[in-house]
């Protein structure tokens, strides 16, 4: 069973088994002669060259070219590479890009999209569970510049192709890694979901986990595309959780989950949350950190407040009154140090 997920009128999310071909992939367009696929070392590669022949099937071009991993795609230089690369291949804004990788490399893959020849389709095939339920979908691309994600566009994907069997495949820390923003959309917008995580853990159905998941987000970016209202929702746990990614050695998905358990301790403060432990005991079942101890409490704080800067005005934290119910907030600085305390960062 293949379900579709439309979001803001702009893209629809493929969610199944065994969708990698071509007939699925790429939705009806006059006058597409090519694709060019973007994709990263590894697994990804592999996939995008399955794709690519399968493409070629159909009787159309097809080329791939691999970008480097990670964070190390999202550059100028990279950027400037892949310009080049489509103007030798002679895409036009009749046909398509194809981003197949992680959330970096749907991020460069759609960034480069955007502005080729002022706007080309793009497709992404996601192959980490952060990339299905998160960073695929809504319309952000970016590249670093000094900064993270600091130059960028809105360039929504005509289609997101998410296949249970290469998330199933993904080795347990990825899973994890996905699994974080999977519940943070649980958590703000489907009770389901994290009664779900609740009773089944890591061994949770993942086709059941994205399908829920991109249906809240879908919902959240419908009625803001433009990320200046509900979709802020999203942020849930990542304002303290990038602060402590930056100040240590976490990774982004375990810096969110702590991020979130501290958004939890706030969330008890100020907007009545009961469920502050129930939230800590799910992270924990997900096998996912609830603290993060021998992390400077100054340098987290300085971080927290460069959040507070960036905004112009006070800080404001997305806050659950009980799960599913999630408002924003301003927060003063006994809230953040409490937050703090609750995650072990003294």
């Amino acid at each position: 069973m293949v379900e579709r997920i439309p979001v803001a009128g702009a893209t629809t999310v493929l969610v199944g088994r065994g969708l990698l071909d071509a007939a699925t992939l790429l939705p009806e367009r006059p006058g597409r002669r090519r694709v060019a696929l973007f994709t990263q070392p590894g697994e990804p590669a592999r996939l995008g060259r399955r794709m690519g022949r399968a493409m070629r099937r159909e009787g159309l071009a097809a080329d791939l070219m691999v970008l480097p991993d990670g964070e190390a795609a999202k550059t100028l230089p990279v950027a400037a590479s892949a310009y080049e690369w489509l103007r030798r291949l002679g895409l036009t804004r009749h046909d398509t890009v194809v981003g197949v990788g992680g959330g970096a490399l749907t991020d460069i893959a759609g960034f480069v999209a955007a502005t080729f020849l002022r706007g080309v389709e793009a497709i992404f095939a996601p192959t980490t569970l952060v990339g299905a339920v998160d960073a695929s979908i809504g319309g952000k691309t970016a590249l670093n510049l000094g900064a993270k994600n600091l130059v960028g566009a809105f360039h929504h994907p005509a289609r997101v192709v998410v296949d249970a069997e290469v998330l199933e495949a993904l080795p347990a820390t990825l899973r994890r890694e996905g699994a974080a923003e999977a519940l943070k959309a649980g958590l703000v917008g489907d009770p389901g979901l994290v009664a779900l995580y609740e009773a089944d853990g890591e061994q949770a159905d993942l086709g059941e986990v994205v399908r829920r998941a991109v249906a809240v987000k879908a919902a959240l970016v419908s009625r803001d595309p433009m990320d200046h209202g509900v979709r802020l929702y999203l942020n849930y746990g990542h304002t303290i959780g990038h602060a402590i990614e930056v100040a240590g050695s976490l990774s982004h998905g375990a810096a969110v989950a702590v991020g979130m358990v501290a958004a939890g301790r706030a969330g008890a403060l100020l907007a009545g949350f009961a469920e502050e432990e129930r939230q800590r005991e799910v992270i924990a079942r997900l096998g996912l950190p609830v603290a993060a101890p021998g992390l400077e409490r100054e340098a987290v704080r300085s971080l927290v407040g460069e959040d507070k800067k960036r905004s112009g005005e006070g800080l404001r934290l997305v806050l659950l009154e009980e799960v599913g119910r999630p408002r924003v907030e301003a927060v003063g600085e006994a809230t953040v140090e409490a937050a703090l305390t609750a995650v072990g960062i003294s």
